[in-house]
């Protein structure tokens, strides 16, 4: 664990960083707080965004407990290789991170596109997982009316990203704090244009539906309600496929983790014991 600092911050939030080397050649960027002990918590953040975008749910985490967060391969502060952006490729990078880290199992949470990354990982590797939180999910993103409408703009970009389109992207539903958009930015700010364009291509190819039966994990689907992404209807097929899954919904939006930290991180923690 090459690289381990720590961030200034309140003593019960205290993070850890560091980059680890996969056999797949790539690094990968990640932040750890609490004690080394035990089943750990690790987020996979959704599209073009970072670690940094559960930070307000990890700080308000019970105090101790065990989380890592990525910066998934393309993001952050990880290597930005010029292919393999596929749920595939997602997947195999989160099993090689826990064998190089030497976690057996993990608790996953995964925000939209974490979502599908943490759904394929409960899939194949149910021995690996010990439950799953999905946030803002879906049992299929192909062929989504709202995805299919931002493509052909996804498809355009070019390097320099434009800061204004970042920001108009990745604006939530409901205000949140000024600083924490700030930096969401400008982790955004952080992914070039050929991981923006093939990780939404790869991403719309996405159906998960034939692999839900086989989640065996104890599965949380949190949804806010305002999500313009992912509907009503996704979180009843989710629930119909995934055995034993249980729904928690909010008054929010596709974002409801930036929006709602604190509710999310009280529902995480009677999920998780």
């Amino acid at each position: 664990m090459a690289g381990m600092t720590n961030l200034a911050a309140p003593e019960r939030f205290k993070m850890r960083f560091g980059r680890i080397p996969l056999r797949t050649g790539v690094t990968i960027h990640y932040a750890e707080s609490g004690e080394r002990t035990g089943i750990p918590v690790v987020f996979l953040h959704g599209y073009v965004d970072s670690w940094r975008s559960f930070s307000g749910v990890i700080e308000v985490l019970r105090p101790g407990r065990r989380v890592i967060a990525l910066d998934l391969r393309g993001h952050g502060d990880s290597d930005k290789p010029e292919c393999c952006y596929g749920m595939e490729d997602f997947t195999r990078d989160l099993l090689l991170f826990m064998d190089a880290l030497g976690l057996d199992k993990a608790n996953l949470v995964g925000h939209s596109m974490g979502g599908f990354i943490a759904q394929s990982f409960a899939a194949r590797f149910a021995g690996r997982v010990e439950r799953i939180v999905l946030i803002s999910s879906a049992p299929c993103a192909a062929g989504n009316a709202t995805l299919g409408e931002i493509k052909p703009l996804i498809d355009e970009l070019r390097d320099p990203i434009d800061r204004k389109f970042a920001a108009e992207f990745q604006a939530p539903s409901n205000p949140v704090a000024a600083c924490f958009m700030e930096t969401i930015v400008s982790e955004t700010m952080k992914v070039p244009a050929h991981v923006w364009r093939s990780a939404f291509s790869e991403l719309f190819l996405v159906d998960h539906r034939p692999i839900l039966c086989e989640i065996s994990a104890p599965t949380l689907i949190v949804w806010g309600n305002q999500d313009g992404i992912f509907t009503r209807p996704d979180q009843e097929a989710l629930l119909s496929s995934i055995a034993g899954s249980t729904l928690k919904e909010f008054d929010a939006g596709h974002a409801l983790h930036w929006e709602r930290p604190k509710e999310v991180a009280a529902v995480l923690e009677d999920f998780l014991g």
